[in-house]
């Protein structure tokens, strides 16, 4: 995942349990609710049912897509729009700055 990227998903999550169960679902470590669970737990203790709170919330977000029961992927439009903001503010503060 792109430095931008992951920019991008820290703005639009709120904590950092949430910027990590995002990146998981965005980087393809983990699709199913299982798998995404077992990294949480390993990585960052987190419980098994925090992380199905947070994936909740993503998805109310439009952060993840819940594609089937058990089963999420990434809502990449929203996040493309997000760096593309990014960028657009970057240059401009660029800009602003070489006047």
């Amino acid at each position: 995942m792109s430095d931008l990227a992951f920019r991008a998903l820290d703005f639009l999550t709120e904590g950092e349990d949430e910027l990590w169960v995002a990146h998981i679902v965005f980087d393809g470590q983990a699709r199913r609710t299982s798998g995404i669970q077992k990294i949480m737990k390993n990585d960052c203790g987190v419980s098994y049912d925090t992380v199905q709170r947070i994936l909740k919330r993503l998805v109310s977000k439009n952060i993840v897509y819940r594609v089937i029961q058990g089963i999420y992927a990434p809502n990449l439009r929203l996040v493309l729009d997000k760096m593309i903001e990014l960028l657009e503010a970057k240059q401009e503060a660029e800009n602003s700055v070489k006047r």
